[in-house]
């Protein structure tokens, strides 16, 4: 893991970064349903086929990889892990695990089956320790198609990564949908940026086909 500091000095951001983190705070919220019928043809397990997507494209951008360091520096990290919510029925509670990004899906689905096979019985806020700082939130909420979802934070966390849930998987005739919401902050996203998100991980469903 390695952090690049951003020279705000000659940053293209800097105004829109200033603005929207100190005169006018703003993060905002987005959801689309998202089609992942070629992802059920192949029979591959949803949820971490979508944590590979969600991680390919997080990856490509460094926009999405933008947060503070410890010395309080603006900058971002060469790559981003996603961190994830798993569901223990036998109590209702959850956890969150982590697994490192690979470039590809095989070995990303190895990695995660691994750590679901050591901490996913873990009880706890936080199933699998370690937990480094380059780390983006993904939640599921599996028992909800929802068509919108809003978080609130009173305290913005350090760092400046979307946010992502997902939703219940549902079908409508022959297609597959799943709801996706996500929450950026206008800082370093705009609604270009956003959007972007929800083209660039249809397109990786769309290549399965």
């Amino acid at each position: 893991m390695t952090f690049i500091p951003i020279d705000r000095s000659r940053w293209d951001r800097e105004e829109y970064f200033s603005y929207f983190s100190h005169e006018v705070p703003c993060l905002y919220s987005m959801t689309l349903n998202l089609d992942v019928t070629p992802v059920m043809k192949r029979k591959e397990r949803p949820y971490p086929a979508m944590l590979y997507f969600l991680s390919v494209v997080e990856n490509r951008h460094k926009r999405y990889r933008i947060s503070f360091n410890e010395k309080g520096e603006l900058g971002y990290y060469d790559v981003v892990h996603p961190s994830y919510t798993i569901f223990h029925k036998d109590d209702h509670t959850f956890s969150s695990l982590w697994t490192e990004y690979s470039e590809t899906y095989d070995d990303f689905l190895a990695a995660y089956e691994a750590d679901e096979a050591r901490y996913g019985k873990v009880k706890g806020l936080f199933g699998k320790p370690d937990r480094p700082a380059n780390l983006f939130p993904v939640s599921v909420i599996p028992w909800v198609p929802f068509q919108s979802l809003h978080l609130s934070f009173p305290k913005a966390p350090g760092n400046f990564f979307p946010m992502y849930t997902m939703g219940r998987l549902h079908r409508k005739r022959s297609h597959y949908y799943m709801p996706l919401a996500l929450e950026v902050n206008h800082a370093v996203c705009d609604g270009y940026h956003a959007g972007r998100i929800f083209k660039e991980v249809q397109s990786l469903i769309n290549g399965w086909r």
